[in-house]
């Protein structure tokens, strides 16, 4: 059987097309290297060789000193074999330079990375023999990549929008009349947007998921109940699909005890509900004697958490911003986030 013994083609070239580009140093922008490589035997054949294993012979490494990147590195340039979800470059479209078995690597950076970097390739051969892509190897094709600062958004980034939202007991006001205003949190660019949101603070009880602000207030017997929703399940339109009438629901004013009162907001009635977090601040009145407390999670008649919410780009930058749940007469509002 023939054994691998050379390559007559080892070259690299960026997924996103060309030789040079950019990655954000922040250590999530991935970038697609491909390299194409012709195995071939001691005759000089073209041999098919298994892309696992031709994977496992693969390295990418600096152009002039040949030394490795690191491997699924957490410091200094590093790569690896998977995408994530910011593996996008900020520029250029996608390259094919035509020949060769190809393996795609995925190069990221973290802060510390402020220079320019070449890249190149090695491999190793079944036989031992050791080929480079390098300044001084017998092929010089190499790539380029220039990091760019991570970038850190602020309030002033993102839109904060809101509007009305249709209830599923929007008109059964027998018994309680409710307002609902979802609320958008966006970033305001026109070639960018959010991609994932990681959210914490809020209780996570069936029926209640989401949910991290009640305020009850004595006046006027216990009758109003502001409330504030924050729907962080992923993917976000599909999460909260109901089939039932075609909108993404959220359930909220859940009262089963007592009041025997529930109702859902329409949430996520936007276009491109991924690239948006939503938010819903509810004004609940009921008739008679008020709210019922205990109910679901509530022990009392004010109870709130802060939620913090990480969001990010399509290259892996990210903004962390918190909600006030202290204070929901009047709304939710956004700050950036308090250390």
């Amino acid at each position: 059987m023939p054994t691998w013994t050379s390559v007559s083609r080892l070259s690299v070239v960026l997924d996103s097309g060309g030789e040079r580009g950019t990655v954000y140093a922040n250590g999530r922008n991935r970038i697609g290297v491909t390299i194409s490589v012709e195995p071939t035997d001691e005759d000089g054949h073209a041999l098919d060789v298994d892309p696992q294993h031709l994977l496992s012979r693969l390295w990418l490494i600096d152009y002039a000193d040949e030394s490795a990147l690191g491997w699924n590195g957490s410091t200094g340039w590093s790569y690896t074999d998977a995408p994530n979800r910011f593996t996008a470059a900020p520029a250029g479209a996608p390259s094919d330079d035509g020949g060769g078995r190809k393996i795609t690597f995925y190069v990221y950076c973290g802060p510390a990375a402020v220079d320019p970097k070449s890249i190149g390739v090695r491999v190793r051969t079944d036989s031992g023999d050791t080929f480079t892509s390098s300044l001084n190897g017998a092929y010089h094709d190499r790539v380029t990549l220039e990091p760019r600062a991570a970038v850190t958004y602020r309030k002033g980034d993102v839109a904060w929008e809101y509007a009305r939202t249709a209830t599923q007991e929007g008109d059964n006001t027998k018994y309680v009349t409710t307002d609902a205003w979802n609320y958008r949190l966006s970033l305001k660019s026109a070639d960018n947007h959010f991609v994932t949101f990681s959210v914490s603070g809020h209780f996570s009880d069936s029926g209640y998921d989401g949910f991290f602000a009640a305020d009850i207030p004595p006046e006027d017997r216990h009758r109003n109940f502001y409330g504030g929703y924050v729907w962080y399940q992923e993917p976000h339109g599909s999460a909260y699909f109901s089939s039932s009438d075609g909108h993404s629901l959220g359930q909220i004013v859940n009262f089963p005890e007592g009041n025997e009162w529930w109702d859902y907001a329409t949430i996520y009635e936007q276009n491109d509900p991924d690239r948006y977090l939503c938010l819903t601040w509810v004004h609940a009145t009921t008739v008679g004697d008020g709210w019922h407390i205990p109910n679901g999670p509530l022990g009392s008649f004010k109870e709130s958490f802060n939620p913090q919410i990480a969001a990010y780009d399509r290259y892996g930058n990210t903004g962390t911003f918190w909600v006030d749940g202290s204070d929901l007469t009047g709304g939710l509002t956004l700050d950036d986030h308090r250390p």
